[in-house]
């Protein structure tokens, strides 16, 4: 598959999607304590590192990387899972392309 250039409003755009789904990660697993040792129970809400790939080659994890960087860069941008990687960044834009094809989405 061919990768198309985004444009930088597009990109904008990405970002924003990608930063509402990468904000929304959960483990139950995380035990909250607060000051004096009180506890306040099981499970957090996190933001997910998006990784990406610079020109030269060289991965950055970021938290909120999306107004810093272009979007040749941010067209990178993926989740890493232990040896696998979700390409948030590359399936939201497909999400948009069907959305434009097939409902008639304008932007």
């Amino acid at each position: 598959m061919t990768k198309k250039k985004i444009s930088k409003k597009r990109a904008e755009l990405l970002a924003e999607l990608e930063h509402v789904i990468g904000s929304n990660c959960y483990n139950g697993n995380i035990q909250n304590w607060g000051p004096g040792g009180a506890y306040y129970g099981e499970g957090r809400t996190f933001r997910y590192p998006l990784t990406t790939v610079d020109q030269n080659g060289e991965k950055r994890k970021a938290y909120s990387p999306a107004r810093t960087l272009s979007p040749e860069v941010l067209s990178t941008g993926y989740y890493a899972f232990g040896a696998n990687r979700l390409h948030i960044i590359t399936a939201l834009d497909e999400v948009l392309r069907h959305l434009e094809e097939k409902h008639g989405l304008k932007l």
